[in-house]
């Protein structure tokens, strides 16, 4: 039942600093005239909400991303929205950013940026499990701070590429790391980063089987967490030596559990807390303690399987039977049988088969020594009659041969030509019928192939017009409202009434784009802004040239859908559209404030398949990024 805690990944972090840089910052921005001081001002808010409001933290990182004409302010603007994609848990997301700015930062030949968004890489691949690639960015990034003797950012990739490596269970190399990264952080006096390595390198001792280093290690970060009152990492400090002293101590196994379930449940952490009340339960039902011990030993039981789960219906019987109740005692053990029968089972069915294939062998094994007894004896035989015998059999031989090849060839050829009389009659009916069938499937999907068209083109066309429109008319509720954008509703009107009459004349099939996507986008998105309710902005990055028309066509409908769903859907007060380009790959970003939604509950709607049909079709990718209350990204990447 031990759990050993997980190894934490260093994330390059900046200090907050305090509310009054907030109130003058805000105070400069309003008086800033210059779009590159204003990008400079948004960017610095950013980074100050960073750690205390995301969402506004991400409202002005997109702000200084508007400003485009400075390399160096758009790398740091880039990695700061990477940053915030990290922090909301959208590591695909974080991971496009973070390559941009490094992309950006390689033209500027700015090894020193590139080696330190290296290492928020390197934090994200090594949250997605992703190891080797892990070890690979950030001993490079490492060599590099090594060769410019900033030990401090070495020492970061050195923590996580211990951490990676503990993951591929080489611990000497994981240990030869983490002690590296905590000198460097001991003598810069980083009492974080070494409440973080502390726990890490004693981790690694005990998994190489060192328990003695392993608690000297956790007692030292047990000092230090409580020097810093950090509640978080005591509660794992103590749960990690319990289970160190399980077997050998429990004295002291059971003071340090205690302690790492109080803390737990007073700071709500529910992951790993079962490990805690099952150890801890272990502990009490050894003590004799059983009332103690049942009540989290089947706390426990909703969180564990497998051979954890029967271990505690074992402990859960010891324990009713310390409190003679008989039948939850019997009751347990009838669980913990069956549970363990169930697991022996599968390990049983792989000795069996072992067994039956090692026996199928050993007979095969005779059958062959048999028959080649038996080879002998008849060899041995044959060797005795056969002078006699070759010169009788010979002359019949010769006869009966000749006899049979000319029997047989006459019978051949009378029935290769039935068979190929068959074949031309087989193929001649096989042939009618698959041009009928071709034909009939040629009108079949013709008439499917009309219908998706039309009604592609009533969902994209015409439904974003009436959902602006339906905006219009839900935000101008009053007289005076309504009189004032009048004329806006009448053009969005006739404009709608205009391309329903060259719909039905066939003469509007697909989206016009002829400005071109960016054009066509900022025009829909200023049709749509129009209504006050709902912001777009559009921002051309680095695109420079045109895609064929009917792959922007394709593009355009697909924004028509997104636009459309935060529309009706997200209750989003802002839209951001961001193209860029990059190694000839068209790269479109689409990210609303709304409300979010949970995309594995959400994979089903018609606008959602239409989508991932149009990226099929372009030979491009598609990924979302969404979760409840935090907004949606989706990212396109269309080759051109």
């Amino acid at each position: 039942m031990r759990s050993i805690m997980l190894f934490l990944c260093l994330f390059p972090v900046f200090l907050l600093g305090q509310n009054s840089q907030i109130d003058s910052l805000s105070t400069a921005l309003t008086s800033a005239s210059n779009p590159y001081d204003k990008a400079k001002i948004t960017l610095q808010l950013a980074k100050l909400y960073e750690r205390v409001d995301l969402v506004k933290a991400k409202t002005y990182a997109y702000q200084a991303l508007t400003f485009t004409t400075n390399d160096s302010l758009a790398a740091e603007t880039t990695n700061e929205i990477g940053r915030l994609h990290f922090f909301t848990g959208k590591l695909d997301s974080a991971s496009i950013y973070f390559e941009k700015a490094i992309k950006t930062l390689r033209s500027l030949k700015d090894s020193m940026r590139v080696a330190t968004v290296n290492i928020s890489l390197g934090a994200i691949y090594l949250r997605k499990g992703d190891y080797k690639k892990t070890i690979t960015i950030l001993t490079e990034s490492a060599a590099f701070f090594e060769s410019q003797n900033d030990e401090l950012n070495a020492a970061k990739c050195y923590s996580n590429i211990a951490s990676a490596f503990a993951e591929l269970e080489n611990y000497d190399t994981a240990i030869e790391y983490s002690e590296k990264a905590l000198r460097i952080f001991s003598n810069n006096n980083l009492v974080q980063f070494e409440l973080i390595t502390l726990p890490n390198l004693a981790t690694q001792y005990f998994k190489k089987g060192d328990t003695i280093k392993a608690i000297g290690y956790y007692n030292k970060a047990e000092t230090l967490a409580e020097n810093l009152d950090n509640k978080r990492s005591l509660s794992m400090i103590y749960n990690n030596l319990g289970n160190l002293y399980l077997d050998s101590d429990s004295e002291k196994a059971k003071a340090y559990l205690e302690k790492a379930y109080s803390l737990k449940n007073k700071l709500n952490l529910k992951s790993g807390i079962e490990v805690t009340e099952s150890n801890l339960g272990y502990i009490y039902l050894k003590n004799k303690e059983y009332s103690k011990a049942i009540s989290l030993l089947e706390n426990a039981t909703s969180a564990v399987k497998g051979k954890q789960l029967a271990t505690l219906y074992s402990y859960l019987k010891d324990a009713y039977e310390g409190v003679n109740n008989i039948d939850k005692a019997l009751e347990f053990s009838e669980k913990s049988r069956v549970l363990n029968d169930s697991l022996l089972s599968a390990e049983h069915q792989k000795t069996i088969l072992d067994i039956e294939s090692k026996y199928e062998t050993e007979k095969n094994e005779k059958k062959i020594l048999q028959l080649e007894s038996d080879n002998l004896k008849v060899n041995y035989k044959r060797k005795q009659n056969r002078n006699l015998l070759f010169i009788a059999l010979g002359v019949l031989i010769l006869l009966f041969f000749v006899t049979y090849i000319l029997l047989k060839n006459a019978k051949r050829k009378r029935i290769i030509m039935e068979q190929n009389s068959i074949i031309k009659q087989q193929e001649f009916d096989r042939v009618l019928k698959s041009k009928e069938l071709e034909g009939i499937d040629a009108i079949l999907a013709a008439q499917e192939e009309e219908r998706t068209t039309i009604a592609e083109d009533l969902h994209d066309n015409l439904g974003s017009k009436i959902a602006t429109l339906k905006l219009y008319v839900e935000n101008y509720n009053t007289a005076t409202a309504f009189g004032d954008y009048h004329e806006k509703l009448k053009l969005l009107i006739n404009d709608t009434y205009t391309e329903i009459r060259a719909f039905s004349k066939n003469k509007n099939f697909g989206a016009h784009v002829d400005k071109g996507l960016i054009a066509s986008t900022k025009a829909i998105a200023h049709q749509i802004s129009g209504t006050e309710q709902l912001t777009i902005n559009v921002i051309n990055i680095d695109v420079n040239k045109r895609l064929e028309n009917a792959a922007e066509i394709q593009i355009f409908r697909i924004i028509q859908e997104l636009l459309t769903n935060s529309i009706k859907h997200s209750g989003a007060s802002e839209v951001i559209v961001q193209f860029s380009e990059e190694n000839n790959v068209l790269n479109v970003i689409v990210e609303d404030n709304g409300k979010g939604f949970d995309i594995s509950k959400n994979t089903t709607g018609t606008g959602l398949i239409n989508i991932e049909k149009r990226v099929e079709k372009l030979n491009g990718e598609l990924f979302i990024d969404s979760s409840l209350d935090t907004g949606t990204t989706v990212i396109l990447n269309i080759p051109m």
